[in-house]
């Protein structure tokens, strides 16, 4: 008897059937591809590649021409002609070419960043809709008993059989189920349209009712070491980090000389000369304390990794804490559901005169109260479990 109630109540929070975790892959699979953020994401990585790329060549060539004339007392005039290309020290080139390199991979990191939180999203978003479908499968139950008992009770009134006070019960509960039905169905639709503007505006065929089958999670130093090691948001501070340390090794190759090489040709009425020209720049003020700043800002990009990495552990070790007792608590309510008595058996016993009303409503709001705590624990352990594992998206 103990198993077929168990069953019973556990019909009530699910009875459609189960589809399978693809169901959810291919949503994220289709918001990866259609979400609006993302696409401007992608628009703005290449833009930011672009950027690094910038500054990195020769700077460009110069060509002078002078022509000069005499006074018609004197004669003769003369015109010069100069070349010249510019350049720093050959190890800035080196350098700059390395940093250019970093910052593309650290744009390509801060849009991973991007992506995992607009999937995390997409993927609790459509957590909340299974959930709100299991919770509608538990309302619509609660709303068709509150139906059926109304008539029952509305023939008994007319009858005699039943005073005002227990008719009045009757129709309150009805008037909750209803309430309760319609801001389902209002959070369900909001939901899905959430939904669908992730997906940029597209229609999604998602009609999963129950969750995938719940990755077992590893233990907690396992987890730390995999989620650290994979986050994109740490990842692109360590590649900042390395960013800022060739920015140092840029700025101190900046200080050293810079040359002018070219060519130049004097010409007049008389004589032509050809040569060339070589200049040399003295770096005295014009690049003072950029090595300073420089390596400012290379001691708070690995403070801002430190920081950022305590934080993010004491965020894992709540978070799995949190899923260990969700898991703890979702397991006492399917077995404390097991013992508890179905709102049909609840519907007899009231009807036959097994118990008063006062004791069937106790129990039935007891029983409402318990499957609705339990979809709200599996909800937040899905959540939990979620969050945990986003680094696998």
């Amino acid at each position: 008897m103990k198993k077929y109630i168990y069953i019973l109540c556990l019909s009530l929070i699910v009875t459609l059937p189960v589809f399978s975790q693809s169901g959810i892959k291919e949503v994220l699979k289709n918001i990866e591809v259609n979400n609006p953020t993302l696409q401007a994401g992608m628009q703005l990585n290449q833009a930011q590649k672009l950027e690094a790329r910038t500054g990195i060549f020769l700077p460009n060539p110069t060509v002078e021409l002078n022509q000069l004339w005499a006074d018609r007392s004197v004669g003769g005039n003369a015109n010069e002609l100069a070349v010249v290309q510019s350049f720093d020290f050959p190890t800035v080139y080196a350098n700059k070419n390395k940093l250019a390199k970093l910052k593309s991979a650290t744009s390509d990191l801060q849009y991973a960043a991007t992506r995992q939180e607009i999937l995390l999203t997409a993927q609790q978003t459509c957590q909340e809709i299974i959930y709100l479908r299991k919770q509608k499968q538990l309302l619509d139950q609660r709303l068709k008993n509150a139906e059926k008992l109304a008539e029952l009770y509305r023939q008994r009134f007319a009858n005699g059989d039943a005073n005002r006070l227990e008719y009045n019960k009757i129709q309150l509960e009805k008037i909750n189920a209803n309430n309760a039905s319609r801001l389902n169905n209002s959070a369900l639709r909001a939901q899905l349209e959430k939904l669908q503007a992730l997906n940029g505006g597209h229609p999604l065929d998602f009609e999963v009712t129950d969750y995938p089958q719940t990755q077992v999670l590893p233990d907690y130093s396992s987890l730390e070491s995999e989620y650290l090691a994979a986050d994109p948001t740490l990842k692109s501070l360590r590649s900042e980090s390395e960013s800022a340390q060739r920015e140092i090794k840029v700025n101190r190759a900046l200080t050293l000389p810079k040359f002018d090489l070219g060519y130049r040709r004097n010409g007049g009425s008389e004589s032509k000369m050809n040569g060339f020209k070589i200049g040399l720049s003295i770096p005295l003020w014009e690049n003072r304390n950029t090595v300073k700043q420089a390596k400012a800002q290379a001691e708070y990009t690995v403070t801002n990794i430190l920081a950022n990495q305590q934080t993010l552990k004491a965020t894992l070790r709540e978070l799995y804490l949190q899923a260990e007792a969700l898991a703890n608590s979702r397991n006492e309510y399917a077995e404390a559901l097991s013992s508890q008595r179905t709102d049909e058996l609840l519907n007899k016993a009231l009807e036959t005169g097994q118990i008063s009303m006062i004791d069937y409503f106790v129990e039935i709001t007891l029983l409402y109260d318990s499957m609705q705590n339990y979809l709200d624990v599996e909800k937040e352990y899905q959540n939990a479990v979620a969050q945990l594992l986003q680094y696998q998206l």
